[in-house]
């Protein structure tokens, strides 16, 4: 989330466990800074908490933050089929990468893991009801990076 503070209004976050998603009832939470800090139901030592560490937290779409016009959530663009402006199909978004600055879409192709900026002049369209989205050719040349790849063959060609 980019509001850390938005937690300490829930009663439950998730956590995945496999492909299901097991609910934790939040009993305290506090934000410091970018972080957030919660207390869990069931979570009663620190070597509970620490066997937490690193997994995502979820929450259920009913209580997750009104969007802003030209916003959507991260799990609506997974699985969405990408294509440049030359109609070559690029590959299907695996992840997004969210570092504090600009987010890194990570693409599933036929030449292997594909990274590109989440940038306005690279993606030009996306379309979540039919899980598709268009990229720039030319700024896919200059920005995207294949990571076991000629660094100098951004083509698309196999």
């Amino acid at each position: 989330t980019d509001d850390p503070a938005r937690f300490a209004a829930l009663q439950t976050v998730y956590l995945r466990a496999g492909e299901a998603y097991r609910p934790l009832r939040v009993l305290a939470a506090r934000a410091v800074g970018a972080e957030a800090f919660l207390t869990l139901e069931g979570v009663t030592d620190r070597d509970a908490a620490e066997a937490l560490r690193g997994q995502a937290v979820y929450v259920d779409r009913a209580h997750a933050r009104p969007l802003a016009p030209g916003e959507t959530f991260i799990a609506d663009l997974l699985g969405a089929q990408a294509t440049d402006t030359l109609g070559r199909p690029v590959g299907v978004l695996r992840d997004v990468l969210q570092n504090g600055g600009v987010d890194v879409l990570v693409f599933d192709t036929p030449r292997g893991t594909l990274m590109v900026p989440f940038l306005k002049r690279l993606v030009l369209a996306l379309d979540t009801e039919a899980g598709r989205m268009t990229l720039d050719a030319q700024a896919l040349r200059e920005v995207g990076l294949y990571e076991h790849s000629d660094p100098d063959d951004l083509s698309g060609d196999a």
